[in-house]
């Protein structure tokens, strides 16, 4: 059970991973508009292939938006926890907020981008997401060793 509090290498491992989102959302965010669209299109020709044509290009954009945050909000509550044994919700909540309004902030000064509240909401949305499934994950495992302890 104690693999489940403070652990250096866990806490190493998702600070890393943490960093890895946030340098992936920066190169993202730095693509100018008619390079965004161009990715945005190709991956939505391949889902209409797939899938057919249910998933709307502006969908898919604020999915992304919503994904790339999930995961971000997911690796900061990892490396809070093994960092710091803390299991509230707030604690990485408010770091990778601030660094949602950065992206925004930061699309406003990118040709053909825009900073957009309704992103910031998305984004907001996608890290709540990611720091509950962290923690239900979490709350999972413990009472599954629980279980299994004499």
């Amino acid at each position: 059970m104690l693999f489940l509090k403070k652990n250096k290498f866990l806490a190493a491992v998702f600070w890393i991973l943490s960093l890895a989102v946030m340098v992936m959302i920066f190169m993202f965010s730095s693509a100018t508009g008619e390079e965004s669209e161009a990715v945005s299109q190709n991956l939505l020709s391949k889902i209409i292939e797939f899938i057919g044509n249910y998933v709307s290009h502006n969908f898919l954009r604020k999915l992304a938006h919503f994904c790339e945050f999930a995961a971000l909000g997911f690796c900061v509550t990892g490396a809070v926890h093994f960092t710091f044994g803390k299991r509230k919700f707030y604690v990485p909540l408010i770091p990778c907020i601030l660094y949602a309004v950065s992206d925004e902030v930061h699309q406003h000064f990118v040709p053909e981008r825009a900073c957009r509240v309704f992103d910031m909401f998305v984004d907001t949305c996608g890290i709540m997401t990611g720091i509950g499934i962290f923690l239900l994950l979490i709350l999972i495992i413990s009472k599954s060793i629980k279980k299994k302890e004499p």
